[in-house]
């Protein structure tokens, strides 16, 4: 992920020089001996903080910590605020990069007993909707162009009764579900215009957008990343107050103090709240201390009324050498509500390097946590046991790649200069739940590496809040020819009201360049295998040249609540350069399964 603080922007010139390996930060009170690091910039740009100096951070305590955020009016119509200009791109910023460990790759020697090397045969649909989304303003014409001037897009969208949205870094815009523009590409702190306030100041990024689909309300969230002197980190946060995401919303600022940056957000819906997972960076670290688990007062946001926070501080319950870090919320699709007082669940997984294995465990492990919000007395919300996770699930194991700037386990391309970033350290956007009726499940996915090449490791968990099993697991890296081995990466599961599985994904290799792809199983098909066509939703036509190769930080598919059986997915892609900055674009498309009615 995106290791903010911003370094200096990057002349657009490719900049040679050597790469040093990258180094953990020596541990403080407030973590462990592993941790997400800051990857400092290939050309060495220092990581600084506009808040100069090393913080005198306490030592953490759990939580739980409660707190009201800011709730600060409501946005102008959307439809009306101005069409801003995006500006002349002349420089960019290759923001920074999270990374469990350095540079040099995996060492690791395990074996994957759950590839997939074939491609499945079944009858998945081509691409029904399909046109393209936000752009950075390089190159050829681009019609929706994001004012970031940055790398890389975290492209993410949701799906709701008519619209589609799209939020990229730092902008969002509004489609019909045939690609018409509703809203043009709009910085997201305009929401905030008529208010002021920090998250009107600051266009930080880390965007997320989900659709309530229980209430029919949008949520679009910013972090605040580079606070002046006399402000906090925090998160910006905006409900729509009605299902038109052309209307007002509800604007929203969640103060977290000037001493923990929250990094990487990623939110869910909840029957009791909006869930956020996010990895925790003391101010003057380069190192992660540990992961946030927090939940926002849906039911007072969903009204216009001032909204509480539960924050529990994970650092405080660090396993011994290693960090809690990398989760995800889960996020609930389909009809069914969770049901009532059911706790929400947060999941990590794990290999024996990240988190070193005790006793007879293996150290490939699927952990979750039950979250349990009590708004009537906060103080009695409760996470896991005590911090602890409240279940810890064996899994097949993985080999976990490690890719930073370009080196190490990196993906393939056609024609760049650098491998692209995998981010395999980490769960990949949503943790998909769904109520069935008779059952729950939770679907989940992170990249791995399979000899040469990089695949989805993908999990349904049932009964995931009750008894967790892993219903079913795989790892979809079908093997190409030989001369052209392509990785899969970057991807996004999701289900939908038959129990279909569908899996978007980034594909590239030595001879491909970056393309957006898609699979799945249907329901009844056979266990951990992805039995679907691999589709194309749409091909690149260049490759990224920058010289980083950043790439994500995430993609996301979703299910249209209309039907609820057909998948929309957004992910980047690259078109043809004219300077040597790679010139990303994003996709949308939507497909199904035949037998979804």
């Amino acid at each position: 992920m995106k290791r903010r603080t911003w370094r200096g922007a990057l002349a657009l010139v490719v900049l040679g020089g050597a790469v040093a390996a990258l180094a953990l930060t020596a541990g403080s009170e407030r973590h462990a001996a592993a941790g997400v690091e800051r990857a400092a910039s290939r050309q060495g740009t220092e990581l600084t903080s506009e808040r100069t100096g090393t913080a005198q951070v306490a030592a953490a305590t759990l939580g739980p910590h409660v707190g009201t955020g800011s709730f600060q009016g409501e946005s102008p119509v959307v439809a009306d605020l101005p069409v801003v200009q995006a500006p002349v791109v002349t420089q960019i910023d290759t923001r920074d990069s999270e990374n469990l460990r350095a540079a040099s790759g995996t060492t690791s020697n395990a074996k994957d007993p759950v590839v997939q090397k074939k491609k499945g045969g079944g009858t998945i649909s081509a691409p029904l909707a399909n046109f393209d989304g936000v752009c950075l303003p390089f190159g050829p014409p681009c019609d929706e162009a994001s004012s970031c001037s940055c790398l890389p897009p975290d492209t993410n969208g949701d799906v709701g009764k008519t619209q589609f949205v799209q939020m990229v870094n730092s902008d969002f815009a509004v489609y019909s579900k045939t690609g018409q523009v509703l809203r043009h590409a709009t910085p997201i702190n305009q929401l905030w215009s008529g208010v002021g306030g920090e998250c009107f100041a600051h266009n930080d990024g880390d965007p997320v957008v989900v659709y309530d689909q229980f209430a029919g309300r949008w949520l679009l969230s910013q972090f605040i990343a580079q606070p002046n002197a006399g402000e906090s980190y925090g998160e910006c946060v905006a409900v729509s107050q009605t299902d038109d995401a052309t209307g007002k919303y509800y604007l929203y600022e969640f103060d977290f103090g000037p001493d923990i940056f929250l990094d990487y957000p990623k939110l869910g819906v909840w029957r009791d709240g909006y869930y956020m997972s996010a990895n925790e960076f003391p101010t003057g670290q380069e190192t992660s201390s540990g992961a946030a688990a927090i939940v926002l007062e849906r039911s007072q946001m969903l009204n216009g009324q001032p909204a509480r926070y539960v924050w529990f501080d994970e650092s405080a319950a660090n396993p011994a050498g290693g960090q809690y870090i990398g989760q995800l919320p889960g996020d609930a699709d389909g009809a069914r509500l969770p049901p009532a007082g059911e706790p929400n669940v947060f999941a990590e997984v794990d290999d024996p390097a990240s988190i070193p294995p005790t006793g007879s465990d293996a150290g490939f492990d699927l952990r979750l946590w039950r979250f349990h919000v009590d708004w009537a007395n906060p103080q009695s919300s409760t996470f896991g046991n005590d911090g602890q996770p409240s279940f810890t699930i064996p899994v097949a194991p993985f080999v976990r790649p490690q890719c930073v700037y370009g080196y190490g386990d990196c993906v393939l391309q056609k024609g760049g200069p650098q491998g692209l970033d995998v981010l395999g350290d980490r769960l990949m956007f949503r943790l998909a739940y769904r109520n069935f009726g008779d059952h729950e499940s939770l679907v989940l996915n992170h990249t791995v590496q399979v000899e040469t090449r990089m695949g989805i490791r993908w999990y349904e968990v049932r009964d995931p809040v009750g008894a967790p099993a892993v219903y079913q697991q795989g790892t979809y890296a079908p093997d190409d020819s030989l001369t052209n081995p392509l990785s899969r990466w970057m991807g996004s599961v999701a289900m939908d009201k038959r129990g279909d599985l569908a899996a978007g994904f980034s594909a590239s290799g030595p001879n491909d360049y970056p393309s957006v792809r898609y699979t799945g199983r249907a329901a009844g098909d056979p266990l951990g295998q992805l039995t679907q066509a691999e589709q194309v939703l749409y091909t690149g036509t260049g490759p990224q040249t920058e010289v980083e190769g950043r790439w994500g930080d995430y993609s996301d598919l979703t299910v249209d609540p209309i039907d609820d059986c057909t998948f929309w997915y957004t992910q980047e892609y690259l078109a043809t350069d004219t300077v040597v900055i790679g010139t990303w674009r994003t996709r949308v498309g939507s497909f199904r399964f035949p037998t979804c009615k």
